[in-house]
């Protein structure tokens, strides 16, 4: 649930923070460009302590002299092993919001980056993005998670002046990374109030969603482009330019290292453009609303089916998929699970099914479990009541390149490897070609060789998501020709056993 529904807290206007969903990550990243725009209040100088952190990193490791053996080097690799910031459940690891962070490699290269940095006289860089263009192998999370974990003091004193005003309980907890000391050159452990995510049974930070994007402003990409269409006369002479779409970030990064002035340019132009955050409310990539999606539709499509006992733990789990599959097709659930021009992602598809089939199973004394590690891989959901009675559900889109593995091998594997005898493949389709006769007969035939093979038995379900016309423009042709019919015939029929005697005007 999300933090305002956990602690019923009536959120206003005036509330600027980010309502999480404490049990998964959301797909959004904390931006460290937006913070960079903060001029006053609490974020002030925020993005100075962030560019202080760096500082003190090229400190070190100037100190070293490039010395990986030393003293200087070793403490500037310790402050660059970033772990997963999981208080702000932000980032990929939608089942969870414990995710791996910052490993040894990409902290090996963020120190190779810091190494050009300085060996090209620099003591101090704007923006933390430097960094990403010089060493190329950072992801989009990873720089959320540096710019969650060195500002992670901030976040803490903003966490808990929202609970302070919202009367929010807090408890105390051991937090890793709450500060950076520059005196010491270390992280700083401390021991702070904060409130509890009770999906982790640890704490929850809170961000402003002002600062959430779902890419951040600076990338290596966007360095590329930027190079490409202002300064590709001076640089074509450093990589070929003509084959700009194949080229690896690490090859872009080459480039910004080589020309560190451009890159300072590129970023030094991104301060002058605007660099809005995800629109939360509208929302249009379904990053956020699914949760509240899915329960309405589990509002609108009340469960028909009670289990009684352990024996209807079956039944139980194919009225759920069935109730997903109404709501979708019948009760213009498949709108949500559009984009503005296409059908949305497969994440969308599976997301949607967890918010609306946790209320059923909630009410049931069911356990859900969403991307439940099966041994050979995460299978999208797992149902279970006790030992004896569980299901898996597999959510696949027909157009996905992986589509028929995923009833005839994966799906399997998952039930041998959890000892599951019963699993569904719901399959979702957008188009007329994918929700064709030909499709589902095929779908039901690859879970009946499956169901054979494995000697588990495999359901398939075909569910039909392609947009729909209104409900008062809908026409059903074969209908309406059988009506006029019908009504010819028994005009017809009428006039033969009641004729209509016309007599001439006398």
């Amino acid at each position: 649930m999300r933090f305002s529904e956990y602690y019923n807290i009536p959120t206003t206007p005036e509330d600027d923070w980010f309502d999480t969903f404490m049990p998964a990550d959301t797909k959004l990243f904390v931006d460290p460009f937006l913070i960079w725009e903060q001029t006053e209040g609490h974020w002030t100088s925020a993005h100075d302590h962030l560019i202080d952190f760096f500082e003190m990193v090229f400190d070190l490791i100037k100190a070293s002299k490039g010395k990986r053996t030393s003293v200087s080097w070793r403490q500037a690799q310790k402050l660059l092993l970033f772990p997963e910031p999981y208080e702000f459940c932000l980032g990929v690891a939608e089942g969870s919001p414990m995710g791996i962070g910052s490993g040894a490699g990409l902290q090996q290269e963020m120190l190779e980056g810091v190494k050009v940095a300085t060996g090209l006289g620099m003591s101090r860089v704007a923006h933390m993005e430097m960094l990403n263009l010089f060493q190329g192998g950072m992801g989009v999370d990873r720089l959320s998670d540096m710019t969650c974990n060195i500002l992670k003091s901030y976040f803490i004193s903003y966490t808990q002046e929202i609970c302070r005003r919202h009367r929010v309980p807090m408890r105390e907890f051991d937090v890793a990374n709450a500060d950076w000391s520059k005196d010491y050159c270390r992280w700083v452990s401390k021991k702070h109030e904060l409130p509890i995510n009770p999906s982790i049974n640890k704490p929850v930070l809170l961000t402003p969603s002002k600062f959430l994007r779902r890419i951040p402003v600076a990338t290596p990409d966007g360095f590329w482009t930027w190079a490409w269409s202002n300064m590709s006369e001076e640089l074509r002479g450093d990589l070929t330019f003509d084959i700009a779409r194949n080229v690896e970030r690490r090859d872009k990064a080459r480039l910004a290292r080589a020309n560190p002035d451009v890159a300072a340019l590129y970023l030094k132009d991104l301060e002058d453009q605007p660099k809005p955050a995800y629109p939360i409310e509208d929302d249009p990539d379904m990053l956020v609303h699914w949760y509240e999606a899915g329960g309405e539709m589990a509002e609108r499509s009340p469960l028909s089916f009670v289990p009684q006992h352990a024996g209807d733990f079956e039944k139980f789990v194919e009225v759920t998929v069935d109730c997903f599959r109404h709501s979708i097709e019948d009760q213009d659930g498949w709108q949500i699970l559009w984009g503005e021009k296409s059908g949305r992602e497969e994440r969308i598809s599976q997301a949607l099914f967890r918010s609306s089939v946790i209320h059923y199973c909630r009410a049931n004394n069911i356990d859900l479990s969403g991307e439940a590690d099966a041994g050979r891989g995460p299978v999208d959901f797992k149902f279970s009541h006790g030992w004896s009675a569980r299901a898996l559900v597999e959510i696949k889109l027909v157009r996905s390149h992986k589509f028929w593995d995923g009833v005839l091998a994966q799906l399997p594997k998952y039930q041998v490897a959890e000892e599951v005898k019963r699993g569904f493949y719901v399959a979702v389709a957008y188009t007329d070609d994918e929700y064709s006769t030909r499709i589902r007969e095929k779908i039901e035939k690859a879970a009946s060789i499956a169901s054979e093979a494995s000697g588990a038995k495999i359901t398939a379900l075909l569910i039909d998501a392609r947009k729909k016309e209104s409900a008062s423009r809908a026409r059903n042709p074969d209908l309406s020709e059988q009506l006029h019919r019908d009504s010819s015939a028994a005009q017809e029929i009428a006039a033969e056993e009641d004729p209509v005697v016309s007599q001439d005007p006398e």
